[in-house]
């Protein structure tokens, strides 16, 4: 019984050594087909290749794979596109203070939120929470989602004032902090589709 119990820990310790560490501000991007081509699994990237991160990207046999925020704009260059008719943006707003307005994106014409998502990386709380609107300061979308010390969390469909925008053109969204950011360094994550 004593050997079952050790090896029974000795085998939870292992899997949680092997599994993989939990990562926000990514993006599923598929590469473009290539004509004649290397098609199926590969790598991109590295230290030596222009990925701004030097990350080396593993990609699947449909030329998937998960990029990290600070690549995406690198990948999109490369004629990478998003692999759903989910589609999202993301928005780190660095170390904030005071109530700073920040334009962390825009939803395309035709497109409504489906969710909002917020990771504090910083052991502060966004004092009076996080307003998201069509305009400087707004409050149209989210009038005050709270957002503490070191969270994930998200806003939830009642307090998700606003989904639906235009049929014609894209929507600018703003986010600013209805106190103060207390030096907290947010990333926003809107995830939207199409109607």
């Amino acid at each position: 019984m004593k050997m079952f119990r050790l090896l029974t820990a000795a085998l939870a310790a292992a899997f949680i050594v092997a599994a993989a560490p939990v990562q926000a501000a990514q993006v599923y991007m598929c590469s473009p087909d290539v004509a004649g081509g290397v098609q199926g699994p590969r790598t991109w990237g590295g230290t030596l290749s222009p990925v701004p991160s030097g990350t080396i990207y593993v990609l699947n046999g449909q030329g998937c794979g998960l990029i990290a925020q600070g690549d995406v704009g690198y990948f999109a260059s490369q004629g990478f596109t998003q692999a759903s008719s989910q589609q999202s943006f993301l928005f780190t707003t660095g170390v904030a203070t005071g109530t700073t307005d920040f334009v962390i994106g825009s939803v395309p014409a035709g497109a409504y939120i489906q969710q909002i998502i917020y990771s504090n990386a910083v052991a502060a709380a966004v004092t009076g929470g996080i307003s998201i609107g069509t305009t400087a300061n707004g409050t149209d979308v989210v009038a005050a989602q709270a957002v503490g010390s070191s969270a994930l969390t998200f806003t939830t469909d009642a307090l998700l004032l606003k989904r639906v925008f235009s049929t014609t053109a894209a929507t600018p969204l703003h986010a600013a902090a209805v106190t103060a950011w207390n030096s907290t360094n947010v990333t926003i994550t809107v995830v939207y589709g199409y109607f």
